[in-house]
């Protein structure tokens, strides 16, 4: 499967997009000569979505378009009565990262027949619920924290994820990535994928043996206190892996309080400085990253195009069967060298991709 050419650097943008036009003409032009107006709607407020509303000024600025950046407060309800309130408002297309997006397919179905649905970072399980996804093939990228996990823990051992919701498809395909890593490819899993499902632990996954999957509800301070829990009950962990960026640095304030650091490997996933600064230090082995500038900038763009009626109809070379168009993920670790278990993911060194970093939430 293809997917969008990265341009080194998180400022770098990705290749033209073509569109599908608005289904609702009244929306795509105003009449008034203001700027056509377009949504984007988060899952959670947390700070990864800071670089995204940043790329999504900037390709306001160059679309010519009005933005309306909505933060989420981690619940499906709050997003509908977002979204209605912007139908309300006219906007001519919405970008949304969907909370418990499988139980909201016949919700986005309605809603992408009466203003275009792009969804972003999150996907929703069915082709129709919206115009494409723009996002991580998160799949790919839990495999890429499963590869940290073996580097970080050769030999095998015992690990257990963390991660906000598993009612969120990232957190569930980032999970199956990292377990059919570790089992060595998915036709080695099957029965144990099928446990996973059903949380039905602990699950081997060739030399891995998964504890547990801890949810949060989103909250930091939970994980915190699930990670400490997790140590006492499991004192021969090897590994603990975070899956949503807020959960590496909860899961060292664990360690640091059970006085582990550096006795229990960590692998993260996203960028919190906490995380990019225990890579430096060598208490966290790496971790994987997306790029939320290009997903807020990538959106505005696409909802642009269908604001203005563009009638190329998702005319992209990288978009597969799906409607899935891929953003692509890279390893962070400390000084962007590749690893024997690395195989072909893109590594950077987190000195220069920190600094990129700070650029971008100025």
């Amino acid at each position: 499967m293809r997917t969008l050419g990265r341009i080194s650097g998180v400022l770098a943008l990705t290749a033209t997009i073509a569109v599908m036009p608005a289904c609702n003409s009244s929306n795509s032009s105003n009449s008034s000569g203001q700027k056509p107006v377009v949504a984007f709607i988060t899952n959670n407020p947390h700070e990864f979505w800071t670089i995204a509303r940043k790329g999504t000024e900037d390709a306001a600025k160059q679309f010519d378009v009005q933005v309306e950046f909505k933060l989420g407060d981690k619940t499906s309800q709050q997003q509908r009565q977002t979204i209605e309130d912007l139908k309300s408002k006219g906007v001519a297309a919405i970008a949304v990262s969907p909370n418990d997006s499988a139980n909201q397919v016949s919700y986005y179905k309605k809603l992408n027949k009466e203003v275009p649905v792009l969804a972003v970072d999150n996907d929703i399980p069915d082709v129709d619920a919206r115009r494409c996804y723009l996002g991580t093939d998160n799949v790919a990228a839990g495999r890429a924290v499963g590869k940290l996990v073996k580097q970080a823990v050769p030999n095998g051992g015992k690990f257990m994820i963390f991660v906000g919701q598993l009612d969120a498809q990232n957190a569930v395909e980032r999970r199956r990535g990292v377990c059919i890593e570790l089992a060595g490819g998915e036709d080695k899993c099957v029965a144990e994928l099928e446990r996973l499902n059903k949380g039905d632990y602990p699950i081997k996954f060739g030399n891995y043996e998964l504890l547990d999957t801890r949810t949060d509800d989103a909250q930091q301070k939970i994980c915190l206190e699930k990670a400490q829990d997790a140590l006492t009950k499991y004192p021969d962990i090897a590994c603990m892996v975070g899956l949503w960026a807020y959960n590496p640095p909860a899961i060292l304030g664990a360690l640091k309080k059970q006085e582990k650091i550096g006795k229990v490997a960590v692998v993260g996933f996203d960028e919190y400085d906490e995380t990019l600064d225990a890579i430096r230090d060598g208490s966290v082995v790496g971790t994987v990253v997306q790029d939320p500038y290009n997903f807020g900038f990538q959106a505005v763009k696409i909802m642009a195009a269908i604001a203005r009626g563009d009638p190329k109809a998702l005319d992209i070379p990288d978009i597969n069967a799906q409607k899935q168009v891929y953003v692509r993920h890279r390893i962070i670790n400390k000084d962007g060298k590749p690893d024997s278990m690395y195989q072909d993911e893109k590594i950077e060194a987190v000195d220069p991709f920190q600094a990129k970093l700070k650029e971008l939430k100025r």
